[in-house]
């Protein structure tokens, strides 16, 4: 990655920063086990006019899910969980040409910083983190789509 996309990366993440206490106000705390008995913890933040869900999935459960959708896809080495992100439109549509960065942050502060890819067969953009540390985990995310650009966050606990 080019210094001067880093550097800005890294400034927009500072900047999000202030954002986290709004939208951890704009989120709900639901979430637990979806389909198929699988071991999933979602959690939805409205931001303007887009919905965005965060999907947090232990790898094991994972490649469970993976197994039986018969795809060929293996958690990346070093990672513990699988974070996906789903955008819907004002009007419900999926929102698939975005381009997102997520931040994830762990209770000693150590942070991750990813680009999400867009998975079709799932609707959805994705990436592995390690959050190997107990305690809560600060994911935000950083959303680009046309000349738009959305920041959402959320806590996950590792117990």
């Amino acid at each position: 990655m080019k210094k001067g996309m880093f550097a800005l990366l890294a400034v927009l993440f500072v900047g999000l920063l202030a954002f986290v206490p709004l939208a951890g106000a704009q989120h709900g705390h639901g979430g637990g086990a979806k389909d198929k008995g699988m071991k999933m913890d979602t959690r939805e933040v409205l931001v303007e006019g887009m919905k965005i869900t965060f999907a947090i999935m232990a790898n094991k459960e994972h490649r469970k899910m993976l197994d039986e959708m018969k795809m060929k896809e293996e958690p990346e080495p070093g990672t513990t969980h699988n974070i996906s992100v789903t955008l819907k439109d004002q009007k419900g549509k999926d929102v698939t040409d975005a381009q997102i960065n997520m931040k994830v942050i762990d209770p000693k502060g150590k942070d991750q910083i990813k680009p999400l890819k867009y998975e079709d067969m799932m609707k959805s953009y994705d990436a592995y983190f390690n959050l190997t540390e107990k305690g809560k985990h600060q994911i935000l995310v950083l959303v680009k789509t046309g000349d738009q650009k959305r920041t959402a966050g959320i806590y996950y606990e590792v117990k």
